[in-house]
């Protein structure tokens, strides 16, 4: 690609932690894929020198990772990489900037560099940290800088654009809705086969197979999970679980499981890149998460029609409130979660028709969201 092509394009840097399977990360693949990338560049400032599960597809589709040295090395240093980072590859239109509160460093040095579509960018409704008054501090004087700096607020619910910008109605004025939209034509049609994860788990074809998809993170509440498979599998002996995903307390809930001699019936299957035909496999998606900004593989797997049992601290966006989702408090016994397991797994799948239309309707279809974005970029919303 010439340098003159190059330089007529809309050209964003968008600034992460790392391009790993998660969230966030995979709504912005899911833009990066579906934009017109005639018209956009995106480039990626991460906090990371390890390479990440996204890097090699991003690289191919003309994107360039930029490393940065961690915040808590410094912030002056972080700073000074960043403005090096815009004037070396710059200049840009845009910075979307995913990293929460963080974001009240990311944008002051924008502004400073003269970026002039300055977007902060809430995906979650916790910094997973405690409430010390120090942290609390924290947030408030970054909910200012962020405030201050940006040209544009968008969360991926109502609950994470409060958690981040505040609640106010001249804050929530400013901030804008902007759901984890999915490829849709990936579900289109796909049918309901477990025949797909029978086949490489080695189980008998009339297994019952609960299913969740996440980081091996504190957030996820994988515990809770084996907890309550483990409870279901003394009622159904024939059950089986899939984990997937990866991250730093995998280690420990392989432990756990092994422990509990539930090693025949739980399956960690690692980071996967056929997540739709993982879905379409399982009759029944567990997701007990402690919080959420959303909770896009929620919706993916509505958009597979599996039910799906979750806690109520889901933003309540994410059910697409056509009779998959069964919600339930933390605080419930193990009983009431295996009896919404059991109720679900007696549901009809909805039609795609009726699935495609609530998915448009909720905001889900990424083609839209793309759209929407480049008009960010470009100014225009």
């Amino acid at each position: 690609m010439s340098r003159e092509v190059l330089e007529k394009k809309i050209k964003v840097l968008h600034v992460v932690g790392a391009m790993n399977a998660a969230g966030l990360e995979t709504l912005i693949m899911n833009i990066y894929r579906n934009i017109d990338r005639s018209k956009i560049q995106f480039d990626f400032v991460v906090q990371t020198t390890e390479k990440c599960f996204y890097d090699d597809e991003i690289i191919e589709m003309g994107g360039r990772i930029i490393s940065h040295p961690k915040p808590k090395k410094g912030l002056r240093r972080y700073k000074d990489a960043l403005e090096k980072t815009i004037k070396e590859y710059g200049p840009y239109d845009a910075i979307h900037s995913h990293v929460l509160f963080f974001s009240g460093v990311v944008l002051p040095v924008a502004k400073k560099q003269n970026i002039p579509i300055r977007i902060a960018h809430s995906h979650n409704t916790s910094d997973s940290k405690t409430d010390s008054i120090l942290r609390k501090i924290y947030r408030q004087f970054m909910r200012k800088e962020i405030l201050k700096n940006s040209t544009h607020l968008i969360g991926c619910s109502k609950e994470a654009g409060e958690y981040v910008f505040g609640n106010s109605p001249v804050k929530l004025g400013a901030a804008k809705h902007f759901p984890n939209a999915i490829d849709l034509t990936k579900y289109k049609n796909l049918s309901k086969d477990k025949s797909y994860l029978i086949k490489e788990l080695e189980i008998s074809t009339d297994a019952t197979i609960i299913g969740h998809i996440g980081r091996f993170t504190r957030q996820k509440n994988h515990v809770f999970i084996i907890e309550i498979f483990s409870a279901f599998l003394k009622e159904d002996p024939n059950a089986h679980l899939v984990l997937v995903g990866d991250g730093d307390e995998r280690d420990n809930i392989v432990k756990l499981v092994h422990e509990k001699r539930l090693g025949n019936n739980v399956h960690f299957l690692g980071l996967r890149k056929d997540i739709e035909y993982i879905l379409s496999s399982i009759d029944v998606f567990l997701f007990p998460s402690l919080y959420e900004g959303l909770g896009i593989v929620l919706v993916e797997a509505q958009a597979a029609g599996v039910p799906c049992v979750i806690s109520k601290q889901i933003p309540v966006e994410a059910d697409l409130d056509i009779g998959l989702v069964k919600s339930l408090n933390l605080s419930d016994g193990t009983q009431s979660w295996i009896s919404a397991i059991k109720e679900s797994m007696i549901i009809d799948t909805p039609k795609w028709d009726n699935l495609e239309l609530a998915l448009i309707d909720c905001g889900y279809d990424i083609n839209a969201s793309s759209q929407r974005l480049l008009n960010i970029y470009c100014g225009d919303e």
